[in-house]
């Protein structure tokens, strides 16, 4: 049952932009995590390497070092979008499993079909150059199978091979396998949210699998959702404290990584606060913490305020397509750099950095408008009736 609206409640707008643009900046930050690639021989990174070596490592630091972590913000994130868009429409049955099935496959599947043949085919010329495939070694015809099946995450046993960032993509097929059939049976209240959350959290802890932080993040997300749904309908005036304590705690991140490295204070201090601020750096923190307020807090911001950040909507557009794109891109500065066009440590140049991240940006927007947006579109309308474009 919903809770009772106030005379402050806010209605949610059909579509959060804020949220779209800080995916977009999540996927841009895994690609700057990956740009130690290019350090890699074969299958590891080169001896001796250094990572403050990589182009404007003073300015990026923190991406260099936390970048990976925006896929476990897209976990966070797709929970809270999809109990915010389907959860309803399932429970009331407004919508089929073969309906909503559909959506995924016709958003998902033909970029990760055609990046899949493209990384194939890049390998094949990289590995006759080269003697080697490039970072990622385990490209054979079984794992071909496992990636055009979605499933090449699915197993304890699984390993990295070729678009290998599509990993979470495989992994976030499962969360949807799971998340409509648990919908539909539990209806899933913020507290089986959370349950379900702790439960898979302790599970991963006793038996780690790639599907279990994902899982118990995913969840986490529906929470928050209805933590959100909770605060826009009793009393929105929670925004702007909410949204402090978001900045105060992006700013202890950010001098951590800049100004002071708390690792170093704890060593050389047993005071409480600052132990208290060394744990606010762990995995643990950025999940369950600081990534959920920062969601709640443009989520409120947004709906109270309006739409401030729909100019820069197409940054969210092109998240898919910049996630899939990226490591095809690198592959091609890899051939080129064993064709002799490029320099081997042209990597190491921030106008390498800039001019990568410029030709990755445009390349998206393009596949993302005569690509992506097409063909899910054609495949909807081919395979059903007509549906909202989410």
């Amino acid at each position: 049952m919903g809770l009772p609206m106030t005379v402050n409640a806010k209605k949610w707008p059909d579509r959060l932009y804020a949220l779209d643009v800080s995916r977009g900046v999540a996927a841009l930050s895994v690609v700057i995590w990956h740009w130690q690639h290019f350090a890699y021989q074969g299958g590891a990174l080169t001896k001796g390497f250094e990572q403050n070596t990589m182009p404007l490592f003073s300015l990026l630091q923190l991406f260099y070092e936390m970048g990976h972590a925006g896929v476990q913000y897209f976990f966070l994130l797709s929970g809270f979008v999809f109990f915010w868009l389907y959860k309803k429409p399932i429970r009331n049955r407004e919508i089929l499993p073969t309906t909503f099935f559909l959506q995924r496959f016709s958003r998902l599947y033909p970029l990760h079909f055609v990046t899949l043949l493209v990384v194939a085919l890049l390998q094949l010329l990289f590995i006759s150059h080269e003697g080697n495939f490039f970072v990622y070694p385990f490209n054979d015809i079984n794992n071909f199978i496992l990636h055009l099946g979605f499933a090449n995450a699915w197993s304890s046993s699984s390993v990295m091979s070729f678009n290998a960032p599509a990993w979470s993509v495989s992994i976030e097929v499962l969360l949807y396998c799971l998340f409509f059939p648990i919908v539909l049976r539990f209806n899933c209240s913020w507290f089986v949210c959370i349950l379900i959350s702790i439960v898979v959290y302790i599970f991963n802890i006793f038996s780690p699998q790639l599907l279990f932080p994902a899982l118990s993040i995913f969840y986490y997300g529906g929470f928050i959702f209805h933590l959100t749904n909770a605060i826009s309908e009793k009393n929105i005036t929670l925004t702007y404290p909410i949204a402090l304590l978001t900045c105060l705690l992006w700013v202890l991140v950010v001098c951590h990584f800049y100004l002071a490295d708390i690792n170093e204070l704890v060593q050389v201090s047993d005071i409480q606060p600052i132990q208290f601020l060394y744990s606010l750096f762990s995995p643990l923190f950025s999940d369950y913490v600081l990534f959920p307020l920062t969601i709640v807090s443009l989520a409120l911001i947004e709906i109270n305020r309006g739409h401030f950040l729909k100019r820069m909507s197409w940054i969210g557009d092109i998240t898919y397509s910049s996630y899939m794109l990226h490591f095809p891109l690198q592959l091609c500065c890899a051939l080129a750099v064993s064709y002799g066009i490029l320099e081997s440590s042209f990597y190491l140049s921030p106008i390498s950095l800039v001019v990568f991240f410029l030709i990755l940006i445009l390349l998206s927007r393009v596949v993302f408008k005569n690509f992506e947006r097409p063909v899910q579109s054609y495949i909807r309308r081919k395979f059903s009736h007509p549906i909202t474009q989410r």
